[in-house]
């Protein structure tokens, strides 16, 4: 039985290798949980499998998620929030920008303040939010749902299905409609 602060230490880290937990809470008041996860930045938490959180108030979760910057949070299934105070959930979702959110299956909100939703569905426009089905949001301020739609201009939005809103203040709804003011 272990009974100095050295004997506990060496036998508490022979039990993590003997698991093959392998977990590594490395920044200050980090906590890592379950197994090969790493938390190391001040105040991260790292739980599931091959979870790693590098900023700071950084929280993953689930299977190989990545919360690498700032306030950061990554949930489920190879996801990855890497933008300042950004969140991905789901299967496979990037949230890159800063204050970004994405959720869904292969989604991507690349840009700050941007927002997807759904399957495949990309907003990199800032201030964008695209949602459904492979919808696609790049304008500045713009609004894509549906499914295959593309809202490309600026404030533009884009509804139905194969639609798209590519002029500046433009709008296209209903099935494969065109919105190209200027």
């Amino acid at each position: 039985m272990p009974s100095s602060p050295l004997e506990i230490f060496t036998a508490s880290i022979s039990a993590v290798v003997e698991n093959d937990q392998s977990n590594i809470a490395s920044g200050l008041y980090s906590h890592a949980e379950g197994s090969q996860t790493v938390a190391k930045s001040l105040f991260s938490h790292a739980e599931g499998f091959k979870t790693t959180t590098l900023g700071n108030v950084a929280h993953a979760e689930g299977f190989m998620t990545t919360a690498s910057d700032n306030s950061s949070h990554a949930e489920g299934y190879k996801t990855t929030a890497d933008g300042n105070c950004s969140h991905a959930e789901g299967d496979e979702t990037t949230a890159s920008g800063e204050s970004s959110h994405a959720e869904g299956m292969y989604t991507i909100a690349s840009n700050d303040a941007s927002h997807s939703e759904g399957k495949a569905s990309i907003a990199s426009g800032p201030i964008s939010h695209a949602e459904g089905n492979r919808t696609t949001a790049s304008g500045d301020d713009s609004h894509a749902e549906g499914s295959r739609s593309v809202a490309s201009g600026s404030s533009s939005h884009a509804e139905g299905e194969d639609t798209t809103a590519s002029g500046s203040v433009s709008h296209a709804e209903g099935l494969n409609t065109q919105a190209n003011a200027r």
